[in-house]
């Protein structure tokens, strides 16, 4: 294995031996610990929480999962939403895993930091943190060996704006991923430099861990990132004659580990792999864009423009280092004479993606740091790895706006065009980037080194130079603006496309703020050089370096990160969650029906109706079933013909209407409209024709057939179909999460519509007792053909894929665990035996 040039050891005088060698590694996880308590001091000692609109959505499904548990199981099926949807195998719900028991132990952990950082209801998002500044920092000291290097890249990653800012929004399946890639890292590198079962055994842990949270998109950024690992370091291996065994080895038991990992997982991953060919990732719409058809045959994936929306643009990467370079975010905290001193929030970001929380600030000292490090250690092999890494990762961040590697990474690479959001691979630079600040750290404490006369003049002249521009930035504000104004000359026009003929003033905001913030920027990069600078010319020990470094450079990102941050009471979540008066009004009706929510003319994605246990037409999930997008994209949510096929019941709007399809029927924070095109949840159809997919949506747009007298089939069923006579009748029994009954009272062999979504992997049908088939109707919607006669009906839906994850899970989990305690148990012994024998 190619290794680090051992740095020389630091003189005596300058090792701070304050803190016992033995105790450093605890004493900097305990930092770590303290900075995730400092940072978010009022969620550790006033009890806040967050209540962003994903963790809101997030906890709409409670219900559905606490009815599950009564039942002892897990909603395989989530019927609240789109007409129904699997559940488990969308990643959207999950339940209990008991037969799981390194994930029970994980979430054991969980509690407990939970308990320690007295906050349960987001104690179990900051031990994700802590797990991921921990691993860094080890992670870092491994590479370096240099504890303060090691912590300050450790605090860094945890603390770089757009990573600490997702539990802030409740993208908290994000951060469990990469909190476990600096460790399974480490684990890798250990495993590259000799065999271990233990670390084999350990890295099947570390990946199942980095898999539970079902985040496919992160977790392929860090199989990527392991992809260009072991490709880089093979090449070069077989370039310079080096350990090419070493990297083979340690990639064989990673691919090996990934397996074991995906089996200890297999309950999930099953059924969504048995999910993805009906899923909008894993399908082409029905009506492929332009750019879609010019590439041809798919395998499936996402709209080139549906997925490339969030593109970082080249230019955006000035907010590394200024963070309000393109208006900072959408709900900018503001106070100042432009708002007559009264405290606001203003949606200021003006780049080319649809919206931001917050820029993609990683601290201009880090930024600085990691530049040093990147030239000085550039031959490094993992420097030089870290140096591709990042400019991959930026390239594919780019999406449409520099699609140079993009269109190659979305046409060709297996998996991508299942993803959007190409500026989320930027999350690849957040760690990155700090690691390699690691080595700026490590260079700049060489003494010997930079007290070189070439070196400290450069260094000399670097502050002096740093001085200047602060000078500068202070008493010639626009001088550096008319800089700023050359690489965003278009910033005044962007905004006016938000705000009009106010476009002036808010500019003035803006250049305001990225005034200051280049002034706060160059003091602090000069108070953190200028600390090397003492201790390398020894007027300064390492211990007031060290904590030095650690102030400046968690002030240089809690500066930004403190902006978008908004804690509540914890009475906050319960009152997203009190029963409002119309919610009431709908729960008097104990009729099967769905609703659909509308606020400002167009539907909301908003999950919340599940937590009542409402069904709704609509919501929001990144996995829907293409058959649902389909629908909506070519027959419209608007078309009171779609509302009736979905047994839409009742319209709930801020905007009261009253018109020939909707009746207002209750008044109040909401208003309820009964929907008069509503048709029943199951009813008998005269007949049915057969047309593709297409013609049927088309049909539905157009709203040109009578669906109690014909339903469109894409294949043909193959069956006579009698007409309902009178008598025939068919009604609800009996509803149920992965079950429902129906009695129906057939007058010859009828074709009987369902409003329930179509999904063949999983619902069968049995007509008193006997299996029946389904079949597809009017595109989304199920049907069965039901025998002259009075019959008991009943769909069930059951996972075998599920199934057998389950049991994969459990027995590959024993296998795991028990290797642990055994192979734990004869080093035990053997350390034991040796001791004795002495």
């Amino acid at each position: 294995m190619a290794t680090l040039k051992k740095e020389k050891p630091l003189k005596q005088s300058q090792e701070s031996t304050i803190i016992p060698l033995k105790y450093q590694h605890a004493v900097a996880v305990v930092l770590i610990f303290l900075s995730l308590v400092a940072f978010f001091g009022e969620l550790v000692f006033e009890g806040k929480v967050f209540v962003a609109a994903d963790t809101i959505a997030s906890k709409s499904f409670e219900t559905l999962i606490d009815d599950a548990a009564k039942e002892n199981t897990v909603p395989l099926w989530n019927p609240y939403i789109f007409c129904g949807m699997p559940g488990v195998a969308s990643m959207m719900v999950h339940g209990d895993r008991i037969y799981d028991f390194s994930a029970y132990l994980l979430g054991r952990g969980q509690i407990l930091f939970g308990i320690v950082v007295n906050n349960a209801d987001v104690g179990w998002q900051l031990f994700y943190y802590f797990i991921l500044g921990t691993g860094v920092y080890f992670f870092v000291w491994h590479k370096v060996k240099n504890k303060i290097a090691a912590v300050i890249s450790g605090l860094t990653v945890m603390h770089s704006t757009f990573i600490i800012i997702l539990v802030m929004v409740g993208h908290m399946t994000k951060v469990p991923v990469i909190a476990f890639f600096p460790w399974i890292f480490l684990t890798i590198e250990n495993l590259r430099e000799r065999f271990s079962i233990w670390s084999s055994l350990a890295l099947v842990v570390l990946v199942h861990f980095l898999l539970l949270p079902g985040h496919i998109q992160m977790i392929f950024y860090v199989y990527f990132a392991l992809g260009v690992y072991y490709l880089f370091f093979l090449i070069r291996a077989l370039v310079t004659k080096g350990d090419w065994k070493g990297i083979l080895r340690s990639g064989s038991i990673l691919a090996v580990a990934s397996g074991l990992a995906f089996a200890m997982t297999g309950d999930q991953y099953l059924a969504t792999l048995e999910y993805s060919k009906y899923s909008m990732r894993g399908a082409d719409p029905i009506v492929r864009s332009q750019q879609a058809q010019e590439k041809g045959a798919s395998n499936g994936g996402l709209d080139y423009d549906y997925a490339t929306q969030w593109s970082f643009s080249p230019g955006e990467m000035l907010t590394f280092i200024i963070p309000s370079a393109y208006g900072f975010g959408v709900s900018v905290p503001y106070q100042g004479p432009e708002t007559n001193n009264q405290a606001a929030k203003l949606p200021l970001y003006f780049g080319p993606q649809p919206w931001t929380d917050a820029p993609q600030f990683m601290g201009v000292i880090i930024v600085v740091l990691a530049g040093i490090g990147f030239w000085r250690k550039r031959r490094d092999p993992f420097v030089q790895y870290s140096g591709i890494l990042v400019l991959v990762s930026l390239l594919v961040a780019f999406g449409k706006e520099f699609p140079l590697v993009y269109d190659l990474m979305f046409n060709y690479f297996p998996m991508f065009n299942k993803f959007r959001i190409p500026s989320m691979m930027l999350i690849l630079v957040q760690m990155i980037v700090p690691m390699i600040a690691g080595y700026g750290v490590v260079s700049l404490m060489n003494t010997e080194e930079n007290n070189a006369p070439r070196i400290r003049k450069y260094f000399e002249y670097s502050l002096i130079g740093l001085g200047v521009l602060l000078v500068i930035s202070l008493v010639a504000k626009n001088l550096l603006l008319s800089v700023y104004e050359i690489f965003v000359p278009n910033a005044e026009q962007l905004l006016g496309v938000k705000f009009g003929n106010n476009a002036p003033v808010v500019y003035k905001i803006v250049t305001g703020m990225i005034s200051n913030e280049i002034t706060i920027g160059l003091l602090l990069v000069l108070i953190a050089l200028g600390g090397f600078y003492l201790y390398q010319r020894q007027k300064i020990k390492l211990a007031p370096l060290t904590i030095g470094l650690i102030v400046v450079v968690l002030f240089d990102l809690w500066r930004v990160n403190f902006k978008p941050m908004e804690m509540h009471p914890r009475t906050k979540t319960t009152e997203a969650f009190s029963t409002p008066e119309y919610i009431k009004y709908l729960q008097n009706d104990t009729t099967q029906y769905r609703t659909l929510l509308i606020e400002n003319g167009q539907p909301t994605y908003d999950n919340t109706f599940a937590y009542y246990r409402i069904q709704s037409a609509y919501g929001y999930s990144g996995t829907k079933m293409r058959q649902i997008q389909d629908t909506y994209d070519v027959a419209g949510i608007g078309n009171p013909l779609l509302w009736g096929l979905m047994n839409v019941k009742y319209i709930i709007s801020d905007r009261p209407d009253s018109n020939q399809v909707l009746i207002p029927v209750f008044r109040g924070e909401k208003a309820v409209m009964y929907n008069r095109t509503v048709l029943p949840r199951a009813f008998f159809v005269n007949r049915y024709e057969v047309k593709d997919g297409l013609q049927i949506l088309q049909n539905i747009k157009e709203m040109n057939f009578i669906p109690t007298d014909v339903a469109y089939v894409m294949t043909d069923i193959g069956k006579k179909i009698d007409l309902p006579q009178i008598g025939s009748e068919v009604r609800y029994t009996h509803f149920g999460i992965h079950d429902i009954t129906l009695h129906a009272n057939a007058t010859g062999n009828n074709l009987l519509f369902l409003s329930e979504a179509w999904y063949p992997e999983g619902w069968k049908a049995y007509i008193d007792g006997k299996e029946t088939s389904i079949y597809r109707l009017n595109y989304m919607f199920r049907g069965v053909i039901v025998p002259q006669g009075e019959h008991t009906i009943t769909m069930k839906f059951t996972s075998s894929a599920f199934s057998l994850g389950k049991q994969l899970s459990l027995w590959i989990n024993i296998l795991v665990l028990g290797g642990f305690v055994l192979f734990s148990f004869n080093f035990f012994r053997k350390t034991n035996n040796s001791i004795l024998q002495k």
